[in-house]
């Protein structure tokens, strides 16, 4: 049978492939696996099993397992999640960049090589942009709803919001109680079309919202007293990780901390839905309108901050 492959680059600048007959497996050291169905990465960012990418019943798909990351077109996987791939996809693990092409036949390129002993888990100092969505009359919902209801209510919502930001190329964070954090990266990507992608993302969401609270009333009483503000910043972050698990992903910044607070401002104390900082105002400025709201006090912060208001429109 004929199937896809990925290939690469050695570190003698050759090219070198490995066909995906069902599931392959890349690491710096993957024991246990027969070596043609491994890729063996000595680079001290590559975890021991850091993804797996497999091939069944025509459907071929990458899963994330690592702790530092896996992109796939320069996009950044959620830590934990699978991704389906297509020809021409382009996978980055540690220094190393694949390519996945098909349908051929190819060579196992494989040896037992010694790789490093440990994975070196790095703290990566770049750029995002970051979209918070946070909802207004949560906590009274869940005291006075089943917990059933909540989960259901709250995990239809995210989950559509969750779809846009894939649509938007974004990057998943978290889920926290009533909020959900996604972020879009700058190092692969040009800045402002990063920033342009976070604010469609964020005015879908506002534009859907108002439809999923409609499908959702038959089913969960007073959903429609919710509403949701959103808060969008760019700036410095360290992307690291706390903990042993590897979707313990920690995305640490003022702009991180700013986009919460703006989040929690829209649609209550200030009477717009989506809320920006001035330097993303100031990426998006040739794609969206942004209405400047002038100077803000930020609760838990000092001074004041420039704030901006995004238009759906």
């Amino acid at each position: 049978m004929i199937n896809h492959y990925i290939e690469w680059l050695d570190e003698f600048q050759q090219t070198q492939r490995i066909e995906i007959v069902d599931r392959i497996y890349i690491g710096r050291t993957c024991k246990g696996i027969d070596p043609q169905r491994r890729v063996l990465l000595d680079h001290p960012q590559v975890s021991r099993n850091h993804a797996e990418i497999s091939w069944t019943a025509g459907h071929l798909q990458i899963l994330d397992t690592s702790r530092n990351g896996t992109w796939v077109n320069n996009i950044r996987m959620a830590a934990g999640s699978s991704k389906d791939l297509s020809d021409g996809d382009v996978i980055r693990i540690g220094n190393l960049v694949f390519r996945v092409v098909g349908p051929e036949v190819a060579e196992d390129p494989r040896q037992d090589i010694p790789m490093t002993e440990l994975t070196i888990v790095s703290s990566l100092e770049e750029v995002v942009t970051s979209l918070v969505a946070d909802m207004r009359g949560f906590t009274a919902y869940c005291q006075s709803h089943a917990s059933s209801d909540v989960y259901g209510m709250i995990r239809e919502i995210f989950d559509q919001f969750s779809k846009t930001v894939e649509e938007y190329n974004g990057t998943i964070k978290d889920f926290a109680g009533d909020a959900v954090f996604a972020f879009w990266e700058h190092q692969f990507e040009d800045p402002a079309t990063q920033s342009v992608r976070a604010c469609q993302a964020a005015v879908r969401q506002q534009q859907n919202f108002s439809h999923i609270l409609v499908e959702l009333a038959g089913k969960y009483a007073d959903v429609e007293k919710l509403q949701m503000g959103w808060g969008i910043t760019t700036g410095p972050i360290i992307l690291s990780q706390f903990g042993s698990r590897a979707a313990d992903l920690a995305v640490v910044g003022d702009c991180v901390n700013l986009a919460s607070r703006l989040a929690g401002m829209a649609n209550k104390d200030i009477p717009e839905n989506i809320l920006m900082c001035a330097r993303t105002a100031e990426l998006v400025e040739n794609h969206f309108t942004a209405r400047d709201l002038g100077l803000y006090p930020i609760r838990g912060r000092e001074g004041r901050e420039h704030i901006f208001a995004l238009s759906a429109a």
